[in-house]
């Protein structure tokens, strides 16, 4: 809401623009002037009369009229009588201005410019004590005009509060101020300044050299943060629980994290999911022999599950650590779920002759479910490597992976397995178009059937041209015409014509539309976070915003909360640093 208020001092001022505060006085001293100006008439001549007294000072046309004996209230102003000379000039305008961040946008406040002849000179208009990221450029009031409009602009990094500011004519010797108080509100979708400093988290987790890899969102409004601590070769499992406001919660681990230690190698997790009970279930790869740690050694795929608390879940395998030697190579697994049944099902790759594309589902206990594929394994050779980065089980517990291909036209690839473990042949993808060359970052079973898969689009052989890039196929894999163009792929930049945006989030929204978090590189390869809102159909960039953080950010994941913030975490560099450390950031729902 926006409050009228006015500078003016004089008795009759020209009716305003907008409506405006009443004119008021002080009583005592009103009376005082008037007496002395009746004595005063009479002693010096004037041309009033003691029968015709002082004029009563006119009100605004919109004021209402006020008992005598009641004192009106005012910003400050005097009433005076005809015999005090009046301000050369005066300031009226809204006493109040909601200011809110969103992109390219601003706020106009009318300011009213009101001049006592003789004076007519030209005036500048301008505001004092602005707090930090919020700005408005003077404007010059030319003698001939009494209106003009100053325009704020408040960037997402603005504390949030009420803050009082001066609106301030000058024109030559004369000056005028009006108070005004800026109402500063969170935008929408914008970034939230009031979490950490100046929106920033950097969680302290007590462990050397951590590397985020991947987060998810607890429905308590918690974050989970998982990858590794410790020099690549000797990394450990790392797992983290942060409080909404970015602090490590103190009820989860050691301060707020826990390191695993596989078997004294090198152990690392890539990604995590949040069980209905609280449980913390995560996935990805560690040195391992062949049924324990003795003997020779290979990368193995992990799994590993969590108390709510931080505890490793003696319920899964015995010691809470699954850890599989698939074959004398790299097996390694980059995406996790569970599906109806509660079973746990890992997506990777492990080398063969090449690698393949790796599938594994354990019972809720953590044995290997013999159900699938006699061993709990499954693998697909499509023809050259195969990784597997996205896995969704459906309403009927088969199992659909989003991952890459070297044989595939476009890179892409998507394959669904049956509940036995074996391929589903009525599932097949496959596109004419080689550019863009999609690596997939996630992976969404909508409410249709329909999967929605988000991908880093390269669209040159350099791969110095990238964006974001949506793909919707059928539930049979077939490409969705209807979604964005007539192949089902559309790319998008979180800042128009600058195609340097690598997904690294996706999130569908309650009224089904689209929030898409990116690693967003300017032109001169500065860092940033992008936050783009597309439409259901993927047609329509609803939103689009870059973020540049303070030092150099290395966005890594992002997750949606139930109450609709979206947090990112990744990695960043304070300015004159070379080593990176953890931070998280987040966004107003959209």
């Amino acid at each position: 809401m926006h409050r009228p208020a006015s500078s003016s001092r004089a008795f009759r001022s020209p009716p305003p623009p907008f409506p405006m505060s009443r004119p008021t006085g002080v009583r005592l001293l009103a009376a005082l002037a008037l007496t002395l100006m009746a004595v005063g008439s009479v002693g010096c001549g004037s041309e009033d009369s003691p029968s015709n007294p002082t004029p009563t000072p006119s009100r605004d046309a919109g004021s209402t009229p006020v008992d005598s004996g009641v004192t009106e209230p005012d910003a400050g102003s005097v009433e005076t009588d005809a015999g005090v000379t009046p301000a050369a000039v005066t300031l009226q305008a809204w006493s109040e201005l909601t200011l809110q961040f969103s992109p390219d946008a601003s706020v106009a406040l009318p300011v009213q410019v009101l001049r006592q002849a003789p004076f007519a000179a030209d005036v500048t208009l301008s505001v004092t004590d602005l707090p930090p990221h919020v700005s408005v450029a003077s404007v010059l009031v030319p003698g001939t005009e009494a209106t003009k409009t100053l325009t704020f602009t408040v960037d997402e990094f603005a504390a949030y509060g009420r803050f009082s500011v001066k609106l301030v004519a000058v024109g030559g010797s004369e000056q005028a101020e009006l108070p005004l108080t800026l109402d500063i509100q969170h935008g929408r979708a914008a970034l939230d300044s009031s979490f950490g400093t100046g929106g920033v988290a950097v969680p302290d987790l007590g462990y050397p050299a951590v590397r985020i890899n991947a987060m998810a969102a607890q429905p308590d409004g918690k974050w989970v943060l998982v990858g590794s601590t410790g020099s690549t070769g000797l990394r450990d499992v790392l797992v983290a629980r942060l409080l909404a406001d970015g602090t490590p919660d103190p009820d989860f681990g050691t301060k707020g994290a826990v390191a695993t230690d596989v078997c004294g190698g090198d152990d690392y997790v890539d990604a995590v999911t949040v069980l209905s009970d609280g449980r913390i279930l995560v996935a990805g790869g560690a040195i391992y022999g062949a049924g324990s740690c003795s003997g020779t050694k290979y990368q193995g795929a992990l799994f590993v599950r969590y108390t709510a608390t931080g505890a490793l879940d003696t319920t899964f395998g015995g010691t809470g650590v699954r850890a599989f030697q698939i074959s004398a190579g790299v097996a390694t697994l980059h995406a996790v779920t569970v599906d109806s049944q509660g079973r746990v099902v890992g997506a990777g790759t492990v080398q063969n002759n090449d690698l393949d594309l790796l599938v594994m589902r354990l019972t809720a206990t953590g044995a290997q479910d013999t159900t699938f594929s006699a061993d709990g394994l499954a693998w697909l050779d499509l023809g050259d490597d195969e990784d597997g980065l996205g896995v969704v089980t459906q309403a009927d517990d088969e199992v659909v992976v989003a991952g890459t291909s070297t044989g595939s036209t476009n890179l892409l690839a998507l394959v669904r397995f049956n509940i036995d473990g074996t391929k589903d042949t009525g599932f097949s993808y496959s596109t004419g178009f080689a550019y863009p060359k999609m690596t997939p970052r996630t992976l969404h079973l909508l409410p249709d059937g329909n999967l929605l898969v988000g991908s880093r689009g390269v669209f040159d052989s350099g791969g110095t041209e990238s964006a974001a890039t949506l793909l919707r196929v059928t539930s049979t894999g077939a490409p969705d015409t209807t979604f964005a163009t007539t192949t089902g792929i559309r790319s998008y930049s979180a800042v128009t014509n600058l195609a340097k945006d690598a997904l690294v989030g996706t999130a569908i929204l309650p009224g089904g539309e689209f929030a898409i978090t990116t690693w967003s590189k300017d032109a001169a390869g500065v860092s940033g976070v992008g936050v783009i809102h597309v439409s259901a159909d993927g047609k329509t960039v609803l939103r689009q915003h870059r973020t540049d953080l303070p030092g150099e950010e290395r966005p890594v994941c992002a997750a949606l909360g139930a109450d609709g913030v979206l947090g990112v975490a990744g990695m960043r560099k304070e300015s004159g640093q070379s080593a990176e450390t953890p931070f998280v950031t987040r966004f107003w729902p959209y």
